[in-house]
């Protein structure tokens, strides 16, 4: 692999880029404040058919925790009223039902297969 390293001194933080790969860009406050994002993942069983070939590959989705605010006041790198996107203070029982129904149930008649339909589906929720 040919990759050049890059050195950032202001940070003091090393990176691996490819030639081709523009240099990092980050923008916070601070570099001690980084948001946490917590993210829904679900995923399922693959299927795979009498040859061995695989008809559902059990990715339903990644969705994050967050939501799209309009900004109170304008700054010098951007208007008031454009659409920041902001981590939840909290992701409590209702934020998750929320996102059971409105993003993973949506997915899942989306994308199972049509063989185990007849099926019931179980939702296991680890960590929850």
């Amino acid at each position: 692999i040919d990759e050049k390293w890059f050195y950032r001194s202001r940070l003091n933080q090393k990176f691996y880029l490819c030639n081709d790969e523009p240099d990092p860009h980050r923008c916070t406050k601070h570099k001690s404040h980084i948001d946490k994002v917590m993210f829904l993942c679900a995923v399922a069983r693959p299927r795979f058919d009498a040859a061995g070939n695989c008809t559902f590959d059990g990715k339903l989705g990644v969705w994050a925790f967050v939501e799209e605010v309009a900004a109170k006041k304008k700054s010098k790198n951007r208007g008031r009223g454009t659409l920041e996107t902001k981590v939840l203070p909290k992701v409590n029982m209702q934020v998750n039902r929320q996102y059971l129904i409105n993003h993973v149930l949506p997915a899942i008649k989306a994308k199972w297969p049509e063989e185990d339909r007849h099926q019931t589906i179980w939702i296991q929720q680890d960590n929850a």
